[in-house]
């Protein structure tokens, strides 16, 4: 089975502007396209989507994805420099999430300093 852009749009949630901006930095190279130019997506393209959605959550910029691809469909040769690039994203997203968890800390601290000092105001009417 295959789908458009727009029925992969409200299958996965992931904007067709999105989608429309990967496929112009070469990220789905192997797309489908009918003669109208229509483009259309099998369960692989989609599961590759959410993939590259997952990378760029992770902030992993546009080039290292394309770069990843380029080395995916080049087979097993490339499986040590795929998994170098998966254990720098990885290291990335630990230091990211600590960094996370400092500010979500600070920001904790904050909400209960606010409480407090509403509570202290409350108290003295």
């Amino acid at each position: 089975m295959a789908w458009t852009i727009i029925e992969v749009e409200r299958k996965t949630g992931i904007p067709s502007t999105k989608i429309r901006f990967w496929i112009k930095k070469g990220l789905f190279p192997y797309l489908e396209t009918d003669k109208n130019k229509v483009r259309y997506f099998s369960q692989n393209d989609i599961d590759a989507l959410r993939w590259i959605e997952y990378l760029r959550e992770t902030k992993m910029d546009i080039k290292t994805i394309k770069h990843y691809i380029d080395l995916y469909f080049q087979g097993d040769k490339t499986l040590k420099e795929r998994k170098e690039i998966i254990k720098k994203q990885v290291e990335f997203v630990k230091k990211d999430l600590a960094k996370t968890k400092e500010i979500l800390k600070i920001l904790e601290e904050k909400h209960k300093m606010y409480e407090n000092l509403e509570c202290a105001k409350q108290k003295e009417y």
